[in-house]
């Protein structure tokens, strides 16, 4: 008889047992023992239809208080349900659990912990069992807490007390279980019960430990209850988070095992000095607010999904740096370290490996678990509240010692992260360590920049400000002080992410010079390193240090070449070498040494060893005049070291890369034939980035040499036809980026085949099949539309204007805001053709057309609106008389235009759109033909205009109103305005010097400028007549008019066009304006003292 048969003869005689009335205990105690006996867990023998009655008849007859039946039957029930892979129907489950909750209420001390820990398997098995029993193991008079709950001694006096404690927790857990995935509406377990639960659980944490109990078993009851807390949190944000009791918790746990404690946590708060608001952006809209990105990683989302939350370390969500770095890695998905194993799950001695074999042993690994289940929760905690709350608690977790060499002799230092991720003997506990200070580093640039280095060493009061730079030094030694010991590569891993964060955030400007360097010479030696790993960390480190912003002159001097030393002789270098090939695994490391040779004959002799590393990367050696061939590195090398190029050739292009631009094109030109497409798309990125930084260079006056600039581009250009013809690529709107970035210098002296191809691809391109591609192609159109060589062409312009129209008629919101901008640019170009009269005029139907499509633009999305409100008002100042001569339904468009323009700068929500709209209605306010030819619009335009220049909350609007006011170049296109635009003009100055906005504050120079040029202007037009009229104002607005023009003179330079306008004013109303009554005299009088300025 096989093993289904024997259950199934068994579990029937039972059930017929069972179902007598007064049952005979001992033949079910007999029957119960036989079936406990069958090897559940190496086979599968029970079928459905033996098992289900079989589980409901003990459920409803063996009574819960009968203890030695019941102990035996759990144990039966719980094999039959974990073991044998048997869907069960309906409620049966349910039932057990139900069962089992009875059975927990009447046993005692002795049985209690065997029926939890079935009660446990059962539910991690299925957590919805427990659906219906929520309340009764967890409420607020729930069993399980209050078997956890310290204050009521339930079984604190037990001998097995932290037993029942720890199977208490594993039920809890596998309870919590129930609402993952589920929206708050669905949720079975309320916050409430939740928040009495956490509370619960602090308060057992905070008791601590005792000598009197089993440290053994404490620290696997403490493993249990941070997962509870961990589990909470990251999968409730409605739950109050208790932050000072839980950093508490978090560094005492974090700690445990290394450093001599107290025997309990204590309450951490935070330091006041630190709640004060880091700088934000401004909310650019008025009513309508911003979509930003948060600052907390959405991978927390698919992290719930991916794996559970008892084998989520959450290491892998740190790795992502702040949205708005300077750097950001191109090969991220190369960064993420190892899945930590799951820090919970130790439910007997079996879950030790052989070799942690012996109870000592077994504790060491213990602890280590505790110390990383601490760390998962402190992560757990950065991720549900605010990075300025956190910020408040870095005093505690950071060491800030005056003196980084020496941090570690201070003992309030030993109680930190950085003490952790040094000393700790468990390379997994360091690794996770090391991810709680990435995760504080992470995005903390904004609260970081106060940062700053004492002057006064003795200084008996230490400001915030320096305790800041402080902390920042420390890291440093710490970081450096790892990089320099560490053997295992999990850790150097975070510890190189780790390093580029605090690169990110540290205001080097501000910091003493040598943390630079220190942290180059720690890094660099794993760019050599064997594990590929590492390079890319490393990559990724030194880009961040070549990103720094604002530049500090120790970024270029850590780069530089070592010099050539003679002290050790060539044998002694090579077995330097050897010995670090065999022990660490790096590669040879010549390429940090400068070569002995004349670098005047030397065509490839770089000034920095970043370069040699990168090239080599790539696939090439260049030793003394010789270009050599090598094996390229691992693709996420290549890609690292690509983004390590374009961070030098976007910082750094002047002094690093400029020389050698005939190199990198041909470089890069053969790695964009690579195979591999990500490496091609990172190719063209680094092509573009450095057409960018080139035309930036022209910008100052710093320009790279011409014919070396043409020779990139048409080295370039050939393979990157290639890519945009290629179907299956991912690069081409990159490469519609690249040709955008020619720039007007090199591309009018590129050969006329190869303007065409530019010309040609852009166009084709076009019509892409993929949006994003025909987005990058028309924005790029409408760069080199600009270009002279270009907008002279007509037939170009035409071209460019016809793909802008059918751009602007996509479904695509990005097309079309791409091709709005595009047709601004278009509409620029024309206006700069009008200063040219030999250029021929753009084709009247496509004006029209233009002018029909930006008013229809001007109601779409806000990012098409402010492009189209700015095209608006270039073609109003295009359109002659000629025009409107021609064609009759052209007055009616320049009617809705301006009307649309009023309406766009007074009533959108948007201020970017607001200020674009007053510099289109500036821009059409100088074409004279439109006084004349359009009736009312005037009225409206200047009384919106006085009062956008006076009231506007947004002062950047202000600005443009008040520059929009004089655009009239003459006093007959004022008319009878001028009175009024003078009136609102002095109004606006005095409201701007009470500007009391901070974040607006940074403009009110600027505003205060702009009312007094446009000011000055208006003098220049007054007639005598107009004298009178213009007292009031000036009577009232008199002493604050001075004093802005008196600080205005004195701060600008003299050749500054402001100034020279304001010197224009100044000469007209005191030489060439003559008074000709005691009235117009006063006003005369009192305007010649606005424009006396002592000097």
């Amino acid at each position: 008889m096989n093993l289904s048969q024997q259950f199934s003869m068994i579990s029937t005689e039972l059930c017929n047992n069972l179902y007598v009335k007064g049952y005979n205990k001992l033949a079910v105690n007999s029957l119960i023992d036989e079936l406990n006996a069958k090897p559940y867990k190496s086979e599968l023998f029970v079928s459905i239809q033996d098992a289900n009655p079989l589980i409901i008849g003990l459920c409803v007859n063996i009574k819960p208080s009968d203890e030695c039946l019941s102990a035996k039957t759990s144990h039966l029930i719980c094999k039959i349900i974990t073991k044998q892979n048997i869907q069960f129907p309906g409620d049966s489950i349910s039932r057990a659990v139900g069962w089992h909750l009875q059975c927990l209420k009447t046993c005692s001390d002795i049985i209690l912990p065997d029926i939890l820990h079935n009660l446990q398997c059962i539910l991690q098995y299925n957590p919805l069992s427990g659906t219906q029993y929520i309340n009764d193991f967890i409420g607020k008079d729930g069993f399980l807490l209050n078997v956890i709950y310290i204050d009521k001694n339930i079984v604190s006096n037990a001998q097995n007390s932290l037993q029942i404690y720890l199977m208490a927790y594993k039920c809890i857990i596998s309870l919590l279980t129930i609402d993952d995935n589920k929206s708050n509406e669905e949720k079975s377990i309320t916050v409430d019960t939740k928040e009495n639960l956490v509370q619960v659980v602090i308060n057992f944490l905070m008791k601590g430990y005792t000598k009197t109990q089993d440290e053994f078993m404490y620290c696997k009851v403490v493993i249990s209850a941070l997962r509870v807390l961990a589990h909470i949190h990251f999968n409730d944000a409605n739950v109050c988070v208790q932050t000072p009791e839980i950093v508490g918790i978090c560094r005492y746990f974090i700690l445990y095992g290394i450093l001599n404690q107290n025997n309990k946590p204590e309450r951490l708060m935070p330091a006041q000095q630190t709640i004060a608001s880091a700088p934000v952006k401004p909310n650019t809209k008025g009513g309508k607010k911003q979509k930003q990105r948060k600052q907390r990683n959405n991978a927390i989302e698919s992290l719930k999904k991916e794996i559970p939350v008892s084998d989520r370390s959450l290491m892998k969500d740190v790795d992502n740096f702040e949205n708005n770095a300077a750097y950001r890695p191109a090969s991220k998905n190369y960064l993420e370290p190892n899945k930590s194993k799951a820090v919970w799950t130790l439910t007997s001695d079996s879950d030790m490996s052989d070799m942690e074999s012996g109870r000592e042993a077994k504790l060491i690994a213990l602890k280590s678990r505790v110390r990383q289940s601490a760390a998962n929760l402190f992560l757990v905690l950065f991720k549900v509240k605010e990075k300025r709350e956190i910020f408040g608690y870095w005093w505690a977790l950071f060491p800030d010692s005056p003196e980084p060499s020496n941090w570690l002799a201070e003992p309030n230092s030993k109680k930190t992260l950085a003490y952790c991720a040094l000393t700790d003997p468990i390379a997994s506990s360091r690794a996770a360590a090391l991810s709680v200070i990435l995760a504080l580093l992470s995005g903390s640039r904004p609260y970081l920049s106060q940062a700053e280095v004492c002057k006064k060493w003795n200084a008996s009061f230490i400001p915030f400000s320096v305790s800041l730079g402080n902390i920042i030094n420390c890291m440093h030694k710490v970081l450096v002080s790892i990089l320099d010991t560490e053997r295992g590569h999990a850790v150097i891993l975070v510890a190189l992410k780790c390093c580029a964060a605090l690169v990110q955030a540290t205001p080097y400007h501000k910091m003493q010079e040598g943390l630079i360097t220190e942290l180059v010479r720690a890094t660099r030696k794993f760019l050599i390193h064997r594990d590929v790993t590492l390079q890319v960390g490393a990559l990724i480190t030194i880009g961040c240090v070549l990103s720094i912003d604002p530049k500090v002159p120790e970024v270029l001097k850590s780069m530089e070449k070592d010099a050539s030393t003679s002290c050790k002789t060539q044998s002694d270098e090579n077995s330097d070498l050897n010995n670090l090939d065999d022990e660490e695994g790096y590669s040879d490391d010549e390429f940090f040494a400068e070569e002995v040779s004349d670098k005047k004959e030397n065509e490839y002799c770089f000034k920095s060893w970043i370069l040699d590393i990168c090239f080599k990367n790539i696939g090439w050696l260049f030793k003394g005049n010789e270009r050599v061939r090598c094996i390229p590195s691992a693709i996420p090398v290549v890609l690292e070291s690509l983004q390590v190029l374009s961070a030098i050739a976007f910082h750094h292009l002047s002094e690093l890369l400029k020389p050698h631009l005939t190199l990198l094109a041909d470089v890069l030109s053969e790695v964009l034939q690579h195979e591999h497409q990500d490496v091609v798309l990172q190719a063209s990125r680094t092509i573009s980035i450095i057409g960018d930084a080139i035309q930036k260079l022209e910008q100052i006056d710093e320009p790279p040499n011409l014919k070396h600039c043409v020779y990139m581009w048409e080295t370039v250009l050939g393979p990157l036809s290639s890519v945009l013809q290629h179907d299956a690529t991912s690069a081409k709107a990159v490469v519609c980026d690249c040709i955008a970035n020619i720039g007007e210098r090199t591309f009018k002296e590129l050969p006329s085949r190869t303007q065409m191809l530019c010309c040609a691809l852009l166009v084709g391109s076009c019509g892409d099949a993929d949006a994003a591609v025909r987005a990058a192609a028309v924005r790029a159109l409408a760069m080199a539309v600009i270009y002279r060589t270009l907008r002279e062409d007509m037939c170009f312009v035409c071209d460019c204007g016809e793909n802008v129209l059918r751009a602007l008629a996509e479904p695509s919101v990005v097309v079309r805001t791409k091709a709005a901008w595009a047709l601004a640019n278009l509409s620029d170009a024309l206006v700069l053709n009008m200063q040219e009269p030999d250029i021929d005029s753009v084709d009247d139907s496509l004006l029209l057309r233009l002018l029909e499509v930006s008013i229809r633009c001007a109601t779409d999305n806000d990012k098409v609106k402010m492009s189209a409100v700015r095209a608006l008002g270039n073609l109003l100042r295009y359109i002659t008389e000629a025009h409107l001569r021609q064609h009759s339904q052209l007055k009616s468009l320049c009617d809705a235009a301006v009307e649309k323009l009023l309406d766009c700068a007074c009533r959108v929500t948007n201020m970017k759109v607001r200020w674009n709209a007053c510099y289109a209605l500036g821009n059409a306010m100088k074409n004279d033909v439109l006084y004349t030819w359009c009736d009312g619009w005037l009225s409206k335009a200047f009384e919106s205009l006085c009062k956008l220049a006076q009231d506007c909350k947004n002062l950047k609007v202000r600005i443009n109103a008040a520059s929009a006011l004089r655009s009239p170049w003459q006093r007959a296109l004022y008319g009878r305005h001028l009175v009024p635009v003078w009136r609102a003009v002095m109004a606006a100055l005095e409201t701007a010097a009470n500007v009391d906005d901070f974040t607006e504050y940074k403009h009110k120079d600027n505003l205060i400028e702009q009312l007094c040029v446009t000011l000055a202007h208006l003098c220049c037009l007054l007639k005598p007549s107009d004298l009178p009229e213009i007292l009031d104002p000036l009577v009232f607005h008199f002493d604050c008019a001075k004093s802005m023009y008196a600080q205005l003179y004195n701060k600008l330079p003299p050749e500054n066009a402001s100034c020279l306008k304001m010197l224009q004013a100044a000469k007209f109303v005191t030489i060439d304006l003559i008074a000709e009554t005691d009235t117009q005299q006063q006003a005369l009088g009192m305007l010649q003292e606005i424009f006396i300025w002592d000097t």
